[in-house]
């Protein structure tokens, strides 16, 4: 077994001994596909250590394309272990560090061309050229990040500066809400005490009114009683008191249908189920079913007719009847109107004439009302702003307060079918070229970066439902910009939308240089 491991590092070792070069030639002499940092873990002078210490070999069987070791440790410069990396060099460009399955399967990964060692000349080393165009476009971005950070650091004090004001203003309101509430108590305790006033001395009017009606009430049900027994005896023809079927069949009156008799239908509708009814019952009950007729017989009322209307509006030219019409819709919206009233005002529209005194407790009782109407409005509405502030000032905009200057701008994308508007802070919406009402693409909820980028990423939620679907979202990217604008619009997903937005408040250099060197740092590793 030992024998044929043997065996096998050989012929292997025969097959690219050729092209294999063990050692890169540096400063540091390390094995090929090794990066400088992790140069010292492969020393010549002694056996070599797995990574993961699961098996210690000969340093002689470090890249000798069998892979000795379960991470891959042994072979950085052969394609022999599927985990291995292979760290390119590089020089003139950005060290980068591949899977060494990559190496030499006939393709150029690294721009110095050392992952295709077996056949000389198959890459071209062109670091120095691209390493030219990358220190470019970094010194590009850098300057862009230098440039835009100038308007960050000007956006973090108008932001900070718009804190304070905020802070300042809600603790003017809360002193302002004190004096407020205490306004409303008094014009509230002014009030009552005019509407007990005032109550009192209406009450005087209401009792005369009340002993009005009640006489009015008194008198008509005395007429009533008058014509009814008049008409009673009228038809009480054998004058005993009471009036039987008999004695109606023979008075036209109680013909409704005028046919000339007065049929079983007739008698019960006025009966009901009694063969006689005295004075009082007739009075009671009879009565105001007649009366009616008898007015009619006597030309004294006529009910409308369906049919003659109807007949008379057929008559009516359509353009005429359209014109009714529109009066009478409007006759109706005015009558709405003028019932929208306050209450207390149309307690006292009616025709009673008050003295001068009463009128002045009833001035002063409705301006008390509006002063404390008017004191009510006046707190709500601090309370309104108070709560306003309050959110702003619990909104996140930042580590520096950078974006708080942003909050309620209201930036626009246009493509082909739609205008997509990101109002920051608030709402993300679609409207379609063609017309209709806007759609919710999200509703503000939260930053969702990772890590130190937390502010690079905001996500919008809640939006209008899809068919069949879930509520639309929309994640904004955030990007160094000397311009706050929107770059694109698109939607990677159904229902979910992604927006590039470029802006100065996220030009923070600093944080760019580290975020570089840290590239830097990795790359070498």
């Amino acid at each position: 077994m030992v024998y044929s491991t043997w065996l096998s590092k050989l012929q292997s070792f025969i097959l690219i001994s050729s092209s294999l070069v063990i050692f890169v030639l540096s400063d540091v002499p390390r094995p090929r596909g090794v990066s400088l940092s992790k140069a010292s873990l492969y020393s010549p002078t002694k056996d070599f250590t797995c990574f993961d210490g699961t098996n210690t070999i000969p340093f002689s069987y470090v890249n000798d394309d069998y892979c000795d070791c379960f991470d891959g440790s042994d072979e950085p410069g052969t394609s022999a272990c599927l985990n291995s990396v292979f760290h390119c060099t590089n020089a003139g460009h950005r060290p980068q560090n591949i899977p060494s399955s990559r190496v030499n399967d006939g393709i150029c990964d690294c721009c110095d061309g050392t992952d295709e060692y077996a056949i000389p000349d198959t890459c071209s080393n062109n670091c120095e050229e691209l390493g030219r165009e990358a220190r470019a476009q970094a010194q590009q971005t850098a300057e862009l990040h230098k440039a835009g950070n100038s308007i960050r650091l000007e956006l973090i004090e108008k932001g900070n500066k718009k804190r304070s004001e905020m802070a300042e203003q809600l603790s003017q309101l809360e002193k302002d809400k004190v004096d407020a509430l205490k306004i409303k108590e008094e014009k509230e305790a002014l009030k009552n005490e005019l509407e007990a006033k005032e109550n009192e001395a209406l009450q005087v009017y209401r009792e005369a009114e009340e002993r009005e009606k009640q006489k009015k009430a008194e008198i008509e049900q005395e007429q009533l009683v008058k014509e009814a027994t008049e008409q009673f005896n009228r038809f009480d023809s054998d004058k005993d008191g009471i009036l039987t079927i008999a004695e109606i069949k023979v008075v036209n009156v109680f013909d409704k249908n005028k046919d000339g008799e007065v049929d079983q239908e007739e008698i019960q509708y006025f009966f009901g189920d009694n063969e006689s009814m005295d004075k009082d019952s007739f009075i009671s009950s009879t009565w105001s079913l007649l009366k009616p007729l008898l007015m009619m017989e006597e030309g004294m009322f006529r009910p409308a007719e369906q049919e003659e209307a109807d007949s008379d509006d057929a008559d009516i030219p359509q353009e005429e009847a359209h014109d009714m019409e529109g009066e009478e819709e409007t006759e109706d919206i005015d009558q709405q109107e003028d019932l929208n009233i306050d209450d207390h005002d149309q307690e006292q529209e009616h025709t009673t004439e008050y003295d001068d005194e009463t009128k002045k407790l009833i001035e002063e009782a409705t301006d008390a009302r509006r002063q404390f109407t008017d004191a009510e409005r006046a707190v709500r509405e601090i309370e309104s702003n108070i709560r306003s502030i309050q959110q702003n000032l619990e909104k996140d905009y930042g580590l520096n307060q950078e974006y708080a200057t942003l909050d309620g701008q209201c930036l626009e994308y246009e493509d082909k079918e739609y205008v997509y508007k990101l109002c920051l802070f608030e709402k993300v919406t679609q409207k379609s070229k063609s017309g209709g009402a806007e759609v919710g693409l999200g509703n503000w909820g939260e930053w969702a970066g990772e890590g130190d980028n937390k502010y690079s990423i905001m996500k919008y939620t809640n939006g209008v439902t899809c068919w069949n679907g879930p509520s639309r979202m929309t994640i904004v990217h955030i990007s160094c910009g000397l311009e706050t604008k929107l770059l694109s619009v698109t939607e990677p997903y159904r229902c979910e939308y992604k927006i590039d937005l470029s802006a100065p408040v996220a030009c923070d250099d600093s944080t760019y240089l580290q975020q570089q060197q840290q590239k830097e740092s990795h790359d070498e590793l």
